[in-house]
């Protein structure tokens, strides 16, 4: 709570929130979520901090900043979110190229072979306007007919393969990491026209840390 105080003083001499600031603040409610008496105890900081400030930064200001606050300890956008989607059809296609045009820093994609080239180019949109993207598949699925490993490669995308006799069969991704998505689904185009697939998609914080440790893990072993 010391640390949320701090957080908050140091929004409010902002004069408002800013996209940094409410994204910040969604990760120091995290552990609050679902507890009544936490919850209450920020609206009272938050309430307090807001009144204190009204002399000097005006009441119009103190109020836009307390209703930012408000807002994000209490709207289902602060709440832990997660959807399923189902192949044959579009539905899981479309989910994974959002997760793509969404990213704002960084994409992590563990995958057992990437053939549809309608991702691929959501992926090199991503990767131009600057997006961090890395990506682990598996070497014997790489070298198929249809892979797009090497163009992905030769677009300046940083790509490492499991070379043992094992397969890497992963299949998901982490966006920002704050975003998950995972499933059965091959990012195919057989997986949507053809397959029985799924994927789900959430923003649970250990579901998030678990799989993005998991590629940082395989993405060392890989060098």
């Amino acid at each position: 709570m010391q640390d949320l105080e701090t957080f908050l003083k140091e929004s409010l001499e902002d004069f408002a929130l800013s996209r940094a600031e409410r994204k910040d603040l969604k990760t120091h409610l995290a552990d609050l979520r679902g507890d009544p008496s936490s919850e209450a105890k920020v609206r009272q900081l938050a309430f307090q901090l807001a009144q204190g400030a009204i002399d000097e930064f005006g009441q119009i200001t103190a109020l836009d900043w307390l209703q930012g606050v408000i807002k994000l300890l209490y709207t289902q956008e602060n709440k832990i979110k997660s959807s399923a989607y189902f192949s044959p059809g579009g539905d899981c296609l479309h989910r994974i190229q959002r997760l793509i045009e969404e990213a704002q820093r960084t994409l992590d994609l563990c995958v057992f072979t990437i053939t549809d080239n309608r991702i691929v180019a959501k992926l090199e949109e991503a990767h131009k306007r600057g997006i961090a993207i890395r990506v682990i598949s598996d070497n014997d699925k790489s070298s198929d007919l249809g892979s797009d490993l090497d163009h992905l490669i030769k677009i300046g995308i940083d790509c490492r393969f499991d070379r043992t006799s094992a397969h890497m069969h992963h299949k998901f991704a982490v966006a920002d990491h704050d975003l998950l998505l995972t499933g059965s689904y091959n990012w195919t185009r057989s997986a949507a026209s053809a397959n029985d697939e799924n994927i789900i998609v959430t923003n649970n914080p250990a579901m998030v840390n678990s799989f993005a440790e998991k590629f940082q893990e395989i993405w060392a072993k890989f060098r």
